[in-house]
This record gives structure tokens, C-alpha cells and sequence, in this order.
């Protein structure tokens, strides 16, 4: 496939994005508009200061300004990785964010890998032996992933295998070190991946079940074509597409249960920073963690987008950057 036409492909949806980029920068500005008594009533958290006092408040925060001139300041500090100082920390948002955002894509990466990892087999076998006692079992597994929330699979894993079996360390993420860090994230993990498993192994199997009754199967197998040949090359890859439709679906679901996950397991990353941050009404790292998570889904939204036109030849990369 011509990298060119690859590049003038994903140009074009870079493009597309920008305006939703732009409108996100612009909602996430006008959080602190929302705040109840505005970002001054936030700043002095109930206390009764002098006109003095608020009036340099409203300057060092530029809020004595026009709204677009605000916009303008904040988007031009954001665009260069300065999203302002935390009000409860007194620290750099970006450094606060940057300090624990490695921990929270570790979970989220790791987590959505061994969800396709185990998921997508699951949902082959269930449609390829489907009425037997192996699609059965993936269909009763597949009801209780569904149904128990992130939390209850957080605490629930917590409980067994940290404090009653001792398999894993309870809380936190250890003294740092690779050995430490890998202990303490492995049940996390696999909770992350937990949640959304029921939903790829479904989608696998609704999908392989259609293409495994397609006519270009049955001429495939009397052709004589190998069982895996078959399965993979002719009916997993025409599944492909509805299953990359579940996988951006779980990039941007599994920021969900970062939040939970961390606070159960008492990590140290960006869920546990937001749900700090609002309770203290610490707006610019509210702004700052929107902001971060809004370009999330926007990247994720592209990843799925150029991952459509590799696997389908109707979608095609020559076709579309025609």
C-alpha cells in the first residue's frame, strides 16, 4: 500500500479533526465559567477578601479581560504544554498530569491487549463451535463480565487475590522500580481488561457467526482450503471491521474505568488526579485533564479511522486519498 497515499489519507482526517479540536479547546476553556460563583469563588474557597485581593486575582488569572483574549491566552500557554498552575498543589499542571500519566497508559494499553488477546479467541471459538459447551460457557461468562461494573470487579479482585490469596500487593504502585511496578499493576490490569472483554468476545462472535455463513466460506472449505486458512484469512478478516468499531469503543470506554480502577487499587494516576481535582474545585487541572483526555478519543477516533482503510480493500487508502 503506497505510504503516499497513506499520508495524503491521514492528512485529510487530520483535517477533518481540527474543527473539533478547536470546539474541544473551547469547551474545555469555559469549565471554569461553570464553576459555581466563578473560578474567584473557586481561588478563595469561602473566604471574604478585599476588593484589592480580587481584583489581583482577576489579573494574575487574566479574568479582568474579554473572553475571547482569555481564550486566546490559554489556548497559546496550552498549545506550548503550559496549562496553567494547580490551585490545590500550587504545581505545574503539566507536570502533575505528566507524573502520572505513564501509569494510567500502562493500565489502559495493557488492559485493551489482553482484552483483544483473550477476547477476540474467545468470540472465534464461540462461533465456530457455536451450540456447544464451549460457546455456552463463553455466553455465561460473557452475561457476568457484562453486568458487574468496574468497581465491583476492582474490589471483588482486590479482596481475593490481594488480601485473602496474598497473590498480589493491595495498594499502590511500590517503590517504582520495574519489578515493583509490574507486582502492583498486574491485577489492575487484568481488571481493566475484565470490564470490557464481555463486549469484544460478543462482538467477535456475532460477527464471525454472519461471515462463517457467507457463501465464499462454503466454496473456501470445498476448495479444500485449510481450517485455519478459512477461519482467519477469509472469516476473521471480514469480521474485522465491527470488531475495530468495538476497539475505539473501548479506548474511550476504558478511560471510565481508569477512574475506579485507581481508586480502588490506590494509584497513583490520572483517574485519582480528577477525582481529587474536582473535589477541591482545582479547575486548571480539570481543564488541563479534559483537555488531555479529549485528545485521547480525538487520536483514538484516527488510529480507528486509518486501521478501517488497511482492512477493508472497500475503503481503501488509494480511494480515499484520491
Amino acid at each position: 500500500m503506497p505510504s503516499k497515499a497513506i499520508g495524503i489519507y491521514l492528512l485529510k482526517r487530520i483535517a477533518l479533526l481540527v474543527p473539533l479540536a478547536i470546539a474541544v479547546t473551547f469547551f474545555v476553556f469555559i469549565l471554569q465559567s461553570l464553576i459555581p460563583g466563578g473560578p474567584i469563588a473557586a481561588l478563595l474557597q469561602g473566604k471574604s477578601p478585599s476588593a484589592e485581593t480580587i481584583a489581583a486575582l482577576q489579573a494574575k488569572f487574566n479574568l479582568d479581560k474579554p473572553l475571547y483574549e482569555q481564550y486566546w491566552i490559554w489556548l497559546s500557554h496550552a498549545a506550548r504544554g503550559d496549562l496553567g498552575i494547580s490551585i490545590a498543589s500550587s504545581q505545574s499542571v503539566s507536570a502533575g498530569i505528566g507524573q502520572r500519566l505513564g501509569v494510567t497508559l500502562i493500565l489502559n494499553l495493557v488492559g485493551m491487549c489482553l482484552c483483544l488477546v483473550v477476547g477476540v479467541p474467545m468470540g472465534i471459538i464461540a462461533a465456530y463451535r457455536r451450540g456447544s459447551w464451549a460457546d455456552r460457557f463463553v455466553v455465561g461468562l460473557n452475561v457476568f463480565w457484562s453486568g458487574a461494573p468496574h468497581f465491583v470487579i476492582a474490589i471483588v479482585a482486590l479482596f481475593v487475590f490481594g488480601y485473602v490469596l496474598g497473590w498480589f500487593p493491595i495498594v499502590g504502585v511500590g517503590d517504582g522500580s520495574p519489578g515493583s511496578l509490574f507486582s502492583h499493576l498486574v491485577l489492575p490490569c487484568f481488571v481493566m481488561a475484565l470490564g470490557p472483554l464481555g463486549f469484544i468476545t460478543r462482538l467477535t462472535r456475532a460477527s464471525m457467526l454472519e461471515n462463517l455463513s457467507e457463501d465464499y466460506v462454503t466454496f473456501a472449505r470445498a476448495r479444500g482450503l485449510g481450517f485455519w486458512t478459512v477461519l482467519v484469512r477469509y472469516a476473521l478478516r471480514n469480521s474485522l471491521v465491527p470488531i475495530i468499531t468495538g476497539i475505539g469503543l473501548v479506548l474511550i470506554g476504558l478511560l471510565t474505568g481508569t477512574v475506579f480502577v485507581e481508586t480502588v487499587f490506590g494509584i497513583p494516576g490520572l483517574g485519582g488526579l480528577l477525582v481529587s481535582s474536582v473535589v477541591n474545585v482545582d479547575f486548571p487541572v480539570v481543564q488541563g485533564l479534559v483537555l488531555i483526555i479529549a485528545a485521547w478519543i480525538v487520536f483514538a477516533n484516527l488510529i480507528i479511522d486509518a486501521m478501517y482503510a488497511i482492512v477493508d480493500p472497500r475503503v481503501g487508502f488509494g480511494k480515499v486519498a484520491q
